[in-house]
């Protein structure tokens, strides 16, 4: 079982999924009859991923522990996570028969249009990315408005409404703007783990130097002045993944994007984004999205 996937976007300017006792919108991966204490073997949205997109993930109910980029939540319901584009994280849910949430997945150009509307919006991603906070919690009435909004999406959504539409949009940018405003929520004591300040300083190095070819296990130990070796645990153990694989993730998804837009060669976004060359480029991006990266962009052109 891989121990991360990458979820890009690909269709649509957003998509929205209930997960309740009622209802599930979606059946990802799930075989006829498959348990749901089976339910992580085949459904890659529990297991360590990251998106192209900004994703919030309003939380209803059950037992659920939130991991994102270093950091743990004990979700309680009218908690919502802000996933900012690219953030690595998993889901942990100890039971199925009552978790409850809904989920919305937003593209970075219907994002980026909608903070272009809305400055105290833009602000308050703008502190969440800087805080490294992803958790807020919802006042209940505010909750209520929300799953109400989410709930006009879905039906419209099914009676036949494309999400490109300017009435889900509108629909969607109210939600955001409820969530996003901070008379809304109150401090949240989700946070199960505070992420120390080597590890923040680390990530932010790693962001900062991530199309260097140059960026291994050796140099950014010898950076913060730590045998490799305690480096590669104290990564792996506080990240839920690997240092080599959390760099190929995030230059992948960077590299996602760059063939979606289209505007240069693959070949430059293999420079562009890190990579040695083209053949190992290509190995990596095969066997992590289980296609090549022209047929992803063939499929975008689509």
């Amino acid at each position: 079982m891989k121990e991360s996937t990458f979820m890009p976007v690909i269709d649509q300017d957003f998509e929205l999924y209930y997960w309740s006792k009622k209802y599930q919108s979606h059946k990802w991966g799930r075989k006829p009859g498959e348990p749901s204490e089976n339910y992580y073997e085949v459904e890659s949205l529990f297991r360590l991923h990251s998106h192209d997109a900004t994703e919030i993930l309003v939380f209803l109910g059950g037992a659920c522990e939130f991991f994102c980029e270093g950091k743990t939540y004990s979700l309680t319901k009218g908690d919502v996570v802000i996933i900012p584009p690219y953030a690595v994280h998993k889901a942990f849910v100890k039971d199925f028969n009552n978790y409850e949430r809904i989920i919305s997945t937003i593209s970075k150009p219907l994002m980026a249009e909608f903070l272009s509307i809305s400055p105290f919006m833009k602000e308050s991603i703008i502190y969440h990315k800087t805080q490294g906070s992803y958790v807020i919690h919802l006042h209940t009435n505010k909750l209520k408005e929300v799953i109400s909004i989410f709930q006009k999406i879905s039906d419209r959504t099914k009676a036949g409404d494309e999400t490109h539409s300017f009435a889900l949009h509108y629909l969607l940018f109210q939600a955001l703007q409820i969530i996003l405003n901070p008379a809304s929520s109150k401090p949240t004591n989700a946070l199960r783990n505070a992420q120390d300040q080597r590890l923040k300083s680390i990530i932010e190095y790693i962001e900062s130097h991530l199309t260097d070819p140059d960026l291994n296990l050796e140099r950014i130990s010898k950076q913060f002045h730590l045998n490799k070796y305690y480096f590669s645990h104290y990564f792996k153990n506080n990240m839920n993944v690997p240092f080599y694989r959390y760099v190929l993730l995030k230059r992948l998804a960077n590299a996602v994007t760059m063939i979606k837009q289209n505007q240069i060669s693959i070949e430059e976004i293999v420079t562009k984004c890190g990579f040695h060359d083209y053949s190992s480029f290509y190995r990596l991006f095969k066997k992590e999205y289980n296609l090549s990266p022209k047929n992803l962009q063939k499929e975008y052109k689509k």
